[in-house]
Protein backbone atom coordinates (compact mmCIF):
# COMPACT_ATOMS: atom_id res chain seq x y z
CA UNK A 1 0.00 0.00 0.00
CA UNK A 2 1.71 3.45 -1.12
CA UNK A 3 1.61 6.40 1.04
CA UNK A 4 0.27 9.68 -0.55
CA UNK A 5 0.20 12.92 1.09
CA UNK A 6 -2.88 15.41 0.88
CA UNK A 7 -2.78 18.24 -1.68
CA UNK A 8 -3.06 20.55 1.82
CA UNK A 9 -0.56 19.19 3.71
CA UNK A 10 1.62 18.85 0.75
CA UNK A 11 1.20 22.59 -0.35
CA UNK A 12 1.32 24.06 3.66
CA UNK A 13 4.18 26.91 3.07
CA UNK A 14 1.51 28.44 0.06
CA UNK A 15 -1.28 27.80 2.11
CA UNK A 16 -0.10 29.68 5.26
CA UNK A 17 1.38 32.55 3.36
CA UNK A 18 -2.04 32.76 1.10
CA UNK A 19 -3.99 32.88 4.52
CA UNK A 20 -1.72 35.28 6.45
CA UNK A 21 -2.44 37.86 3.12
CA UNK A 22 -5.51 37.59 3.56
CA UNK A 23 -5.81 38.10 7.50
CA UNK A 24 -3.22 41.18 6.82
CA UNK A 25 -5.74 42.53 4.12
CA UNK A 26 -9.05 41.61 6.21
CA UNK A 27 -7.77 43.79 9.30
CA UNK A 28 -5.99 46.83 6.66
CA UNK A 29 -9.72 46.74 5.82
CA UNK A 30 -11.38 46.78 8.89
CA UNK A 31 -9.01 49.30 10.55
CA UNK A 32 -6.62 52.31 10.24
CA UNK A 33 -3.62 53.85 12.19
CA UNK A 34 -3.78 57.34 13.04
CA UNK A 35 -0.25 58.92 13.83
CA UNK A 36 0.93 61.61 16.21
CA UNK A 37 1.40 64.70 14.38
CA UNK A 38 -2.13 64.29 12.38
CA UNK A 39 -5.88 64.84 12.62
CA UNK A 40 -8.43 61.82 11.91
CA UNK A 41 -12.36 61.83 11.21
CA UNK A 42 -14.39 58.82 9.78
CA UNK A 43 -16.67 59.95 7.50
CA UNK A 44 -19.83 57.05 7.36
CA UNK A 45 -22.03 57.87 4.49
CA UNK A 46 -20.43 60.57 3.23
CA UNK A 47 -21.36 62.09 6.71
CA UNK A 48 -18.84 63.01 9.62
CA UNK A 49 -19.16 60.76 12.50
CA UNK A 50 -20.52 62.68 15.86
CA UNK A 51 -21.14 61.37 19.06
CA UNK A 52 -24.38 62.15 21.09
CA UNK A 53 -24.04 65.81 21.46
CA UNK A 54 -23.73 66.28 17.85
CA UNK A 55 -19.83 66.85 18.37
CA UNK A 56 -17.71 65.36 15.27
CA UNK A 57 -15.75 62.52 16.97
CA UNK A 58 -11.29 63.26 16.67
CA UNK A 59 -10.04 59.76 16.47
CA UNK A 60 -6.73 60.31 18.69
CA UNK A 61 -3.19 58.71 17.64
CA UNK A 62 -3.47 54.56 17.74
CA UNK A 63 -5.57 52.05 15.70
CA UNK A 64 -8.97 51.88 15.39
CA UNK A 65 -11.28 49.96 13.95
CA UNK A 66 -13.73 50.89 10.52
CA UNK A 67 -16.70 49.65 8.46
CA UNK A 68 -14.90 48.60 4.95
CA UNK A 69 -16.50 50.65 2.26
CA UNK A 70 -18.54 52.93 4.31
CA UNK A 71 -16.24 54.48 6.14
CA UNK A 72 -13.64 56.81 5.39
CA UNK A 73 -11.13 58.37 6.77
CA UNK A 74 -10.24 61.73 6.51
CA UNK A 75 -6.81 63.03 7.98
CA UNK A 76 -5.09 66.46 8.03
CA UNK A 77 -1.48 67.60 9.11
CA UNK A 78 -1.83 69.10 12.57
CA UNK A 79 1.46 70.74 12.69
CA UNK A 80 2.16 74.33 11.88
CA UNK A 81 2.21 75.24 8.58
CA UNK A 82 3.82 78.76 6.52
CA UNK A 83 2.26 79.68 3.50
CA UNK A 84 3.06 82.78 1.45
CA UNK A 85 1.05 84.38 -0.61
CA UNK A 86 0.80 83.80 -3.96
CA UNK A 87 -2.03 85.78 -6.03
CA UNK A 88 -1.11 88.98 -3.98
CA UNK A 89 2.95 88.17 -3.59
CA UNK A 90 4.13 91.42 -4.53
CA UNK A 91 0.99 93.77 -4.24
CA UNK A 92 1.52 97.47 -4.84
CA UNK A 93 -0.10 99.31 -1.80
CA UNK A 94 -0.01 103.25 -0.56
CA UNK A 95 1.00 104.40 2.77
CA UNK A 96 -0.87 106.99 4.33
CA UNK A 97 1.49 109.55 3.47
CA UNK A 98 0.63 108.56 0.00
CA UNK A 99 4.37 106.67 -0.81
CA UNK A 100 4.27 103.67 -3.05
CA UNK A 101 5.43 100.14 -1.66
CA UNK A 102 5.26 96.66 -2.48
CA UNK A 103 5.00 93.92 0.08
CA UNK A 104 5.57 90.13 0.21
CA UNK A 105 3.26 88.88 2.83
CA UNK A 106 3.50 85.16 4.75
CA UNK A 107 1.21 83.29 7.55
CA UNK A 108 1.70 80.65 10.02
CA UNK A 109 -0.97 78.62 10.54
CA UNK A 110 -2.53 74.77 11.42
CA UNK A 111 -5.72 73.33 12.41
CA UNK A 112 -7.59 74.78 14.78
CA UNK A 113 -10.85 73.04 14.69
CA UNK A 114 -10.33 70.05 12.71
CA UNK A 115 -14.87 68.94 12.01
CA UNK A 116 -15.14 72.63 11.28
CA UNK A 117 -12.33 72.54 8.99
CA UNK A 118 -13.32 69.14 7.20
CA UNK A 119 -16.68 70.17 6.21
CA UNK A 120 -15.44 73.96 4.52
CA UNK A 121 -12.44 73.10 3.37
CA UNK A 122 -11.11 69.50 3.36
CA UNK A 123 -7.88 70.24 1.90
CA UNK A 124 -4.56 72.10 2.02
CA UNK A 125 -5.31 73.88 -0.62
CA UNK A 126 -8.64 75.19 -0.08
CA UNK A 127 -6.96 76.28 3.30
CA UNK A 128 -4.26 78.62 1.71
CA UNK A 129 -7.41 79.93 -0.94
CA UNK A 130 -9.31 81.30 1.50
CA UNK A 131 -6.37 82.43 3.92
CA UNK A 132 -4.76 84.15 0.69
CA UNK A 133 -8.29 86.30 0.50
CA UNK A 134 -8.34 87.23 4.35
CA UNK A 135 -4.87 87.61 4.47
CA UNK A 136 -4.59 90.60 1.72
CA UNK A 137 -7.93 92.18 3.15
CA UNK A 138 -6.52 92.48 6.21
CA UNK A 139 -3.41 94.22 4.52
CA UNK A 140 -5.09 96.05 2.54
CA UNK A 141 -6.34 98.09 6.11
CA UNK A 142 -4.27 97.88 7.96
CA UNK A 143 -1.04 99.62 6.12
CA UNK A 144 -2.80 102.39 4.01
CA UNK A 145 -3.26 103.70 7.89
CA UNK A 146 0.37 103.80 8.69
CA UNK A 147 2.97 106.51 7.24
CA UNK A 148 6.14 105.28 5.12
CA UNK A 149 8.39 106.01 8.02
CA UNK A 150 6.75 103.61 10.33
CA UNK A 151 7.88 100.64 7.86
CA UNK A 152 10.97 101.81 6.96
CA UNK A 153 13.28 103.96 9.58
CA UNK A 154 16.70 104.18 10.48
CA UNK A 155 15.74 104.86 13.69
CA UNK A 156 14.51 101.97 15.61
CA UNK A 157 12.00 103.64 18.06
CA UNK A 158 9.99 104.88 15.40
CA UNK A 159 9.37 101.85 13.28
CA UNK A 160 6.43 100.10 14.08
CA UNK A 161 6.41 96.87 11.68
CA UNK A 162 5.94 94.56 14.29
CA UNK A 163 2.77 96.52 15.35
CA UNK A 164 1.47 96.34 12.00
CA UNK A 165 2.17 93.07 11.69
CA UNK A 166 0.03 91.95 14.76
CA UNK A 167 -2.72 94.76 13.64
CA UNK A 168 -2.89 92.43 10.73
CA UNK A 169 -3.41 89.08 13.08
CA UNK A 170 -5.89 90.87 15.08
CA UNK A 171 -8.29 91.01 12.13
CA UNK A 172 -7.69 87.88 10.52
CA UNK A 173 -7.18 85.14 13.51
CA UNK A 174 -10.95 85.12 15.03
CA UNK A 175 -12.43 85.22 11.27
CA UNK A 176 -10.40 82.45 10.34
CA UNK A 177 -10.99 80.27 13.27
CA UNK A 178 -14.65 80.34 13.56
CA UNK A 179 -15.37 80.39 9.63
CA UNK A 180 -13.30 77.90 8.51
CA UNK A 181 -11.75 76.10 11.97
CA UNK A 182 -7.81 77.50 11.36
CA UNK A 183 -5.82 78.63 13.73
CA UNK A 184 -3.15 81.82 12.55
CA UNK A 185 -0.38 82.31 14.83
CA UNK A 186 1.63 84.95 13.04
CA UNK A 187 1.30 87.15 9.90
CA UNK A 188 4.38 88.95 9.16
CA UNK A 189 6.45 90.50 5.78
CA UNK A 190 8.90 88.77 3.99
CA UNK A 191 10.06 91.84 1.80
CA UNK A 192 9.36 94.99 1.11
CA UNK A 193 10.24 97.16 -1.81
CA UNK A 194 8.93 99.79 -3.79
CA UNK A 195 7.89 100.51 -7.07
CA UNK A 196 10.78 101.51 -9.51
CA UNK A 197 9.39 105.13 -10.19
CA UNK A 198 9.41 105.44 -5.91
CA UNK A 199 12.81 103.75 -5.67
CA UNK A 200 15.17 106.87 -6.65
CA UNK A 201 12.93 109.28 -4.70
CA UNK A 202 13.43 106.91 -1.76
CA UNK A 203 16.86 106.78 -2.02
CA UNK A 204 17.15 110.26 -2.48
CA UNK A 205 14.87 111.36 0.67
CA UNK A 206 17.81 108.86 2.36
CA UNK A 207 20.14 110.99 0.96
CA UNK A 208 19.08 113.86 2.40
CA UNK A 209 18.35 112.85 5.62
CA UNK A 210 21.99 111.19 6.04
CA UNK A 211 23.46 114.09 4.42
CA UNK A 212 21.14 116.63 7.17
CA UNK A 213 22.23 114.15 9.80
CA UNK A 214 26.38 114.49 8.75
CA UNK A 215 26.25 118.59 8.33
CA UNK A 216 24.38 118.37 12.31
CA UNK A 217 27.01 116.19 13.29
CA UNK A 218 29.88 118.79 11.18
CA UNK A 219 28.06 121.65 13.17
CA UNK A 220 28.25 120.09 16.68
CA UNK A 221 31.89 119.27 15.85
CA UNK A 222 32.98 122.93 15.04
CA UNK A 223 31.03 124.37 18.15
CA UNK A 224 32.73 121.84 20.25
CA UNK A 225 35.99 122.86 18.74
CA UNK A 226 35.60 126.30 19.50
CA UNK A 227 34.25 126.08 22.50
CA UNK A 228 37.86 124.07 23.63
CA UNK A 229 39.56 126.42 21.94
CA UNK A 230 38.11 129.04 23.83
CA UNK A 231 38.86 127.64 27.15
CA UNK A 232 42.73 126.63 25.81
CA UNK A 233 42.71 130.37 25.18
CA UNK A 234 41.27 131.61 28.67
CA UNK A 235 43.53 129.27 30.19
CA UNK A 236 46.55 130.67 28.29
CA UNK A 237 45.46 134.23 29.17
CA UNK A 238 45.03 133.14 33.08
CA UNK A 239 48.70 131.77 33.04
CA UNK A 240 50.47 134.90 31.35
CA UNK A 241 48.76 136.71 33.66
CA UNK A 242 49.17 134.93 36.52
CA UNK A 243 53.33 134.52 35.57
CA UNK A 244 53.18 138.16 34.57
CA UNK A 245 52.59 139.50 38.00
CA UNK A 246 54.93 136.43 39.59
CA UNK A 247 57.31 138.41 37.40
CA UNK A 248 56.55 141.85 38.67
CA UNK A 249 56.51 140.19 42.33
CA UNK A 250 59.98 138.78 41.98
CA UNK A 251 61.23 142.51 40.15
CA UNK A 252 59.82 143.87 43.27
CA UNK A 253 61.54 141.98 45.52
CA UNK A 254 65.10 142.18 43.56
CA UNK A 255 64.31 146.41 43.53
CA UNK A 256 64.60 145.84 46.90
CA UNK A 257 66.67 144.34 47.82
CA UNK A 258 69.08 146.37 44.97
CA UNK A 259 67.88 149.21 46.42
CA UNK A 260 68.95 148.30 50.27
CA UNK A 261 72.65 147.36 48.93
CA UNK A 262 72.84 150.60 47.15
CA UNK A 263 72.07 152.17 50.48
CA UNK A 264 75.10 150.39 51.84
CA UNK A 265 77.21 150.86 48.59
CA UNK A 266 76.16 154.60 49.23
CA UNK A 267 77.88 154.89 52.73
CA UNK A 268 80.78 152.82 51.86
CA UNK A 269 81.75 153.65 48.19
CA UNK A 270 85.51 151.43 48.99
CA UNK A 271 83.26 148.34 49.60
CA UNK A 272 81.28 149.21 46.20
CA UNK A 273 84.99 149.06 44.59
CA UNK A 274 86.06 146.29 46.28
CA UNK A 275 83.16 143.75 45.71
CA UNK A 276 83.14 144.88 42.27
CA UNK A 277 87.00 144.12 42.01
CA UNK A 278 86.44 140.49 43.51
CA UNK A 279 84.06 139.65 41.30
CA UNK A 280 86.27 140.63 38.09
CA UNK A 281 88.88 138.32 39.40
CA UNK A 282 86.20 135.65 39.07
CA UNK A 283 84.94 136.27 36.19
CA UNK A 284 88.65 136.32 34.41
CA UNK A 285 90.80 133.65 36.46
CA UNK A 286 90.17 129.79 36.14
CA UNK A 287 91.14 127.37 37.94
CA UNK A 288 95.12 126.71 37.53
CA UNK A 289 95.98 129.72 35.90
CA UNK A 290 99.02 131.50 35.79
CA UNK A 291 99.48 135.33 34.83
CA UNK A 292 102.00 137.82 35.11
CA UNK A 293 99.99 141.24 35.91
CA UNK A 294 100.43 144.64 36.82
CA UNK A 295 99.06 145.28 40.75
CA UNK A 296 99.12 148.86 39.57
CA UNK A 297 96.09 147.88 37.38
CA UNK A 298 92.61 147.09 38.29
CA UNK A 299 91.10 145.08 39.35
CA UNK A 300 94.42 143.18 40.38
CA UNK A 301 95.06 146.29 42.80
CA UNK A 302 93.82 143.62 45.03
CA UNK A 303 96.97 141.55 44.93
CA UNK A 304 99.26 144.66 46.41
CA UNK A 305 100.14 144.47 49.96
CA UNK A 306 97.09 145.94 52.27
CA UNK A 307 95.20 146.29 49.46
CA UNK A 308 91.87 144.23 51.29
CA UNK A 309 92.14 146.93 54.11
CA UNK A 310 88.84 149.02 53.08
CA UNK A 311 88.56 152.66 54.48
CA UNK A 312 86.16 152.97 57.38
CA UNK A 313 83.31 155.38 56.04
CA UNK A 314 82.87 158.50 57.75
CA UNK A 315 80.08 159.20 59.64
Amino acid sequence: MSDKSSPVSKHWPVVTLALLVVVIFIVAMVSFQVEETEYAIVKRFGKPRSDSNGKIIEYQPGLHLRIPFVDQVWRHDKRLQCYELEIGKFEQLTTKDQQQIVVSTYVLWRVGDPGLFMRRLESTHKAEENLEAIIRNSRAEVIPQHNFSELVNVNTSEAKMQEIEEQMLARVKNTAMQEYGIEITRVGFRQLGFPEAVTTKVFDRMKAERANKAEKLLNEGKSEAQRIRSEADRQASDILAEAEAEAKRIRGQGDETAAKFYAVFSQNPELAKFLRSLEALKISLGENDTLILDTETPPFTLFKANATELAVPQK
